[in-house]
């Protein structure tokens, strides 16, 4: 029987274990895990404090598991290349889907798995959830075909389920000059406005962005964390001829740096950098503020971007190079929302030149 501490309430997942001795071995259970704590009352500090280490601790794979079964795969594949070529942020979404499978369809072996098995593992799951998990048991699967611990990948036969995903819409110029006449140069949230939009940054990599990453010619370069690939991007550095129409921006950007006293371009009150969901939900905050819709996201600003260069007349290389897109597919699907009008009519110096056949006829006149 568990025992009760002072204030009358209850430690949860506490698990005793009386030997026919006398002995008595007291676990906490965490995941799958049993994590064993001091035989002592669990109001004595002692108890308390380790109660409290064992709920930190993080839950790993069981080392035991038999082998051919799910369980003994996956641990197999978090210890593969496979899984450490993942980003980080991807590794903790797959872990806790990972143990979740792990628990739940472990004793199962991984030789009997039908489409019918993987379909049934997710049914009980929405759309979203379950296309995720499909995901990551296709990774799984992918490795034990390659590893040659199975004939066959019986989740290539399943189908993602059909989901409505609304995207991420670009800022209009109007928005931004709406966001830039409230927030004053100097102010943080005009800090991080100018960062993300000349960058086009993911929140992921622009939370981390620093004086450290530009180099004496004045060039910022950074290793996305979601691709590993490498944006190289003019800060201070004088534009390529074809970027000129973008120095309004760029004038913006060098007059809140001259005004910044951290090395990390974006920070708390209190100096330290934002987390990734921090930064996404406080901006979208300070934007609401500056009276846009709540759609105006900080990856709008990432949009807006991309679009902006199609509209100057850049080359898709370019755009690739400048926000890190390595696929024509991913740099049409970010300007997609470019204008088309100012495609065609270049820029603003192209226009000026006028059409060279009205030139002459009025010249002839």
């Amino acid at each position: 029987m568990r025992r009760s501490i002072r204030n009358g309430q209850r430690l949860k997942d506490i698990k005793v274990v009386t030997k026919k001795n006398g002995t008595r071995y007291i676990y906490r259970r965490v995941g799958v895990n049993l994590i064993k704590l001091p035989d002592l009352p669990e109001n004595h500090p002692d108890f308390l404090a380790a109660y409290v280490s064992a709920g930190n601790a993080s839950p790993k794979p069981k080392s035991k598991a038999q082998s051919g079964t799910i369980a003994a795969l996956v641990i197999e594949y978090r210890k593969s290349s496979d899984w450490l070529r993942l980003a980080d942020s991807t590794k903790r979404v797959r872990i806790r889907i990972l143990d979740r499978i792990r628990m739940k369809r472990g004793a199962g072996l991984v030789g009997d798995l039908l489409p019918a098995h993987i379909r049934k593992d997710l049914k009980e799951f929405k759309a979203g959830a379950a296309n995720n998990r499909l995901k990551v048991w296709r990774a799984l699967l992918n490795f034990a075909v390659n590893e040659g611990l199975s004939d066959s990948n019986p989740s290539i036969e399943v189908k993602p389920r059909h989901t409505i995903t609304v995207p991420h819409r670009r800022w209009t110029d109007e928005e931004i000059e709406i966001f830039r006449r409230f927030w004053p140069i100097g102010s943080p949230q005009r800090m991080a406005f100018e960062v993300i939009y000349w960058t086009g940054a993911r929140c992921v990599d622009a939370r981390l962005l620093g004086q450290q990453m530009i180099d004496l010619h004045g060039w910022l370069t950074f290793k996305q964390i979601k691709t590993g690939g490498l944006v190289t991007i003019p800060i201070i550095a004088n534009l390529p001829p074809w970027a000129k129409p973008l120095a309004t921006d760029q004038k913006y950007l060098i007059e809140c740096l001259s005004r910044h006293n951290n090395i990390t371009f974006i920070v708390t009150n209190f100096g330290a950098p934002r987390s990734q969901k921090g930064l996404s939900q406080w901006f979208s905050k300070i934007a609401s503020q500056a009276g846009l819709a709540q759609d105006a996201t900080a990856h709008g600003l990432r949009k807006a971007r991309a679009a902006k260069l199609a509209e100057i007349g850049a080359e898709v290389y370019q755009i690739g190079a400048w926000t890190g897109h390595e696929t024509l597919k991913e740099i049409q699907h970010y300007t997609r929302q470019a204008d088309k009008k100012k495609i065609l009519l270049g820029t603003e110096q192209d226009q000026n030149a006028g059409n060279p056949l009205f030139l002459v006829s009025k010249n002839s006149e």
